[in-house]
C-alpha cells in the first residue's frame, strides 16, 4: 500500500518543511485537494491555494516526489486546458503526477460556476468523456506522446465508484473508517474495480488540540492503534492511502513524524 500525505498547515514555511519531513521519511506523494472558492475548512495554506499551481511548486522543490490532485472538480473546470495542465505536470513532476477527477462536494463552488448541484454528476459524465478524449490529443500533449497522460482516477462516493468500476478506472473513496469503507470495497472489487485508493484525516498522538479538529471521520490515535487501522485498510484492498495529517502546525508536524518515524516502518 502506497502512502502518501497532504502538506496542509498555516504557512508556506510549515509546508515546505511538512512536506519535506514526508517525503525524506518515504512517503511517496503530496496530495491536495481540490477548491474554488475560501473555504473556513481549509483557509490559506491549509488547502485554499489553487491547487495545479501549488502542486507545480511542490513539484518543482520535491522532484523525487509523486504529485496529485483528489481531486480536480470536473464540472467547475475548462476540459481541454486541465487536460494541458495534467499534461505539463506529468512531464516536469520527476514523480509522475495522478489526476483524480470528481462531480463535486461543495455546492457554494459548484454554482458559483454556473453548475447547479444537483446536475453535477450529469455534468461530471460530459466532462469526463471529453477528458478522456483530450488528455491523448497531441495538441494539449507538451511531451512525447510516448509517455502518454497521466493516470485518471475517479474520486468520490458510491455513484462515482460505479462509474470508475465500469470505466475501468481507479477509484479513490474518502473520509471512511475501515468498517465504514468495507461495503463499499467489497462492491468495487465485485464490479471488476482495477485499483482502490482512498483519502482520510489522520492524526497520531494522545489527545486533539483545541482549534485543529476538523469535522471528519480520521484516523486517530495513537501509533499502535493508527497502525492497526491502517492495515485494516490493506486487507480491504486499499493500495493507495491519502493522509491528510491536521491542517495547523503542531498537530501536523506530530502526525507526520509519527508516521514516517513509526507508522510506515511498522506497515512495511
Amino acid at each position: 500500500m502506497r502512502i502518501g500525505s497532504s502538506p496542509f498547515a498555516s504557512t508556506r514555511e510549515v509546508v515546505l518543511e511538512l512536506a519535506g519531513l514526508a517525503v525524506d521519511g518515504g512517503m511517496d506523494t503530496l496530495w491536495l485537494g481540490d477548491g474554488y472558492l475560501a473555504n473556513p475548512d481549509f483557509a490559506g495554506w491549509a488547502g485554499g491555494m489553487e491547487t495545479m499551481t501549488e502542486l507545480a511548486w511542490l513539484g518543482g522543490t520535491f522532484p523525487t516526489a509523486r504529485i496529485g490532485i483528489t481531486a480536480a472538480v470536473l464540472p467547475m473546470r475548462d476540459v481541454p486546458w486541465t487536460a494541458k495542465q495534467a499534461n505539463t505536470l506529468h512531464r516536469v513532476a520527476g514523480g509522475g503526477f495522478v489526476l483524480g477527477v470528481a462531480p463535486g462536494f461543495w455546492a457554494r463552488d459548484l454554482e458559483a460556476r454556473g453548475v447547479s448541484f444537483s446536475d453535477r454528476g450529469a455534468v461530471f459524465d460530459e466532462c469526463l468523456d471529453e477528458l478522456l478524449a483530450v488528455l491523448g490529443d497531441p495538441a494539449y500533449n507538451p511531451g512525447p506522446p510516448a509517455e502518454g497522460p497521466p493516470p485518471v482516477w475517479l474520486a468520490g462516493a458510491a455513484a462515482t465508484m460505479r462509474k470508475a468500476a465500469a470505466r475501468g478506472l481507479p477509484f479513490q473513496s474518502s473520509r471512511a473508517l475501515p468498517d465504514d469503507l468495507a461495503p463499499l470495497a467489497c462492491e468495487y472489487a465485485d464490479r471488476g474495480g482495477p485499483m482502490l485508493a482512498h483519502r482520510v484525516r489522520g492524526e497520531v498522538g494522545d489527545h486533539d488540540v483545541a482549534g485543529e479538529v476538523v469535522d471528519w471521520q480520521a484516523v486517530s490515535g495513537p501509533v499502535a492503534q493508527v497502525v492497526d487501522v491502517l492495515g485494516r485498510y490493506r486487507e480491504l484492498g486499499v493500495a493507495d492511502l491519502s493522509l491528510v495529517p491536521g491542517q495547523a502546525a503542531a498537530t501536523s508536524r506530530r502526525t507526520v513524524e509519527a508516521l514516517v518515524a513509526a507508522v510506515v516502518p511498522q506497515l512495511g
